[in-house]
């Protein structure tokens, strides 16, 4: 959790760093929201291969080496000279941190009882969205004092701190050694992402037309049907697609892509909304106000975790989709009538929401697969997440466009909403079974 921590410790502040670091580097606000989407993309293609390779090579050797590669990638982020370096370093950094979501979370749900994940998992899911919060506290002002490029020097000392304590405490996985990599599942998987996010995210700025856009359109469904012909016939696939089969993974994936979109997509565009219709411009004031997001989802997280085994995970996920639906309708509305307070109170409440979901979808992925396929199960789930959060934004900044009226913003909560309404409604379909049986 300490490493976790640190790694999501630059989320919210980067998020209300966006138009000082548009203006710093002398790019457009859509040049700079790559600093979020690219890292999200490449996370996405990362963290299924990430927990195969821990699967069968162990979680805490990938752990540590995945770690202290993207510790000491944070701080050349923080030297970068052009927002073209900076999207290089912070994506690369990203990647190679995206090792340690589905080690951690394998490790978690290695050492405890499938009756005690959800309550774990909802202290790591708490503590993932408390650290950006964390860093808003610290972080904001030192931004306002000293410039965005803190955020990355600052996550440096925490990093190398929890790193140092990972290595005589970490437990070891088990490990596969006679069990092959499957390279070519792993290299399709890999294009299919990354085509399909890229087109998804380009298009409507490039137009769909461009030649680079309609390259994704055509090599991601065809690298994603050449994955499914590939693990169909590997005798030790990357993705084994029996999982597609099973309600308990496939609605807990269904739900957090659908729940990613409306949490991730309203969270980049809440700056851009602070600024131009509240006219707040200090990098801290917007901070405190986005604050009230990740404390929410980690009181979401924390209570979750520890219902869920009286509760079900079906009705945990329920509520937590509901939550965050009548939430973000909500703050659409409070946005029009320009109510700054209830805007921040609804954002909390939306974190609650979506914080709820969390350890519910986690612990009902990982009760649905064997404990040897525990970080690819976790793996694909922080990839459908990444995807959703990476879908999310790109549908938000499209509908935004170049406006700043408090018309167009309500338009996009009111989007959101209706996205999350669907994470509600297809977390009926999940199988009513409970972590504690």
């Amino acid at each position: 959790m300490a490493g976790i921590a640190s790694t999501s410790f630059p989320i919210t502040v980067l998020s209300a760093s966006l138009p000082e670091i548009a203006d710093d580097l002398t790019t457009s606000e859509s040049a700079v929201s790559w600093v979020q989407t690219a890292p999200l993309i490449a996370m996405a293609m990362g963290t299924p291969i990430a927990g195969k390779v821990g699967d069968l090579y162990g979680h805490r050797r990938l752990y540590l080496w995945g770690y202290a590669l993207a510790t000491g990638l944070a701080v050349l982020t923080g030297l970068a000279w052009n927002v073209g370096a900076l999207v290089a370093m912070r994506t690369l950094g990203q990647f190679i941190g995206a090792a340690t979501l589905p080690s951690s979370m394998a490790i978690i749900m290695t050492v405890f009882a499938r009756r005690e994940r959800a309550l774990a998992l909802g202290y790591w899911s708490a503590v993932t969205a408390l650290s950006p919060a964390i860093g808003v506290a610290f972080g904001g002002f030192m931004v306002d004092a000293f410039g965005w490029r803190t955020i990355f020097f600052i996550q440096a000392v925490p990093s190398m701190i929890a790193l140092l304590a990972a290595i005589p405490l970490l437990p070891d996985t088990a490990r596969k050694p006679e069990v092959r990599f499957d390279i070519g599942g792993a290299v399709s998987l890999g294009l299919a992402v990354a085509g399909l996010l890229m087109a998804i995210n380009r298009g409507p700025e490039w137009g769909w037309g461009h030649p680079l856009v309609v390259a994704g359109l055509a090599v991601g469904p065809t690298a994603l049907m050449a994955f499914a012909a590939i693990e169909r016939q590997t005798a030790d696939p990357l993705f084994p697609l029996d999982f597609l089969g099973r309600p308990g993974f496939l609605i807990p994936n269904l739900v957090t892509f659908l729940g990613h979109m409306a949490y991730m997509g309203t969270l980049v565009v809440a700056p851009f909304m602070l600024k131009g219709v509240f006219e707040i411009t200090e990098v801290s004031r917007i901070s405190a106000a986005l604050i009230a997001r990740p404390v929410g989802f980690s009181v979401g997280a924390w209570y979750a975790g520890r219902v869920e085994s009286r509760l079900g995970g079906r009705t945990i996920m329920v509520a937590g989709g509901v939550i965050m639906s009548v939430a973000l309708a909500g703050t659409g509305a409070s946005i029009l009538a320009g109510w700054l307070a209830a805007v921040i109170v609804l954002l909390f409440v939306a974190g609650v929401g979506q914080g709820t979901i969390r350890p519910a979808a986690v612990a009902g992925v990982a009760n649905s697969v064997d404990d040897a396929d525990l970080g690819v199960a976790s793996g694909a789930l922080q990839m459908i997440g990444h995807i959703g959060a990476a879908t999310g934004i790109t549908i938000m900044i499209t509908v935004l466009g170049s406006s700043d009226s408090s018309e167009r913003y309500f338009a996009i909560f009111l989007l959101a909403a209706a996205i999350a309404s669907m994470s509600a409604i297809s977390a009926r379909w999940s199988p009513k079974l409970r972590t504690a049986r």
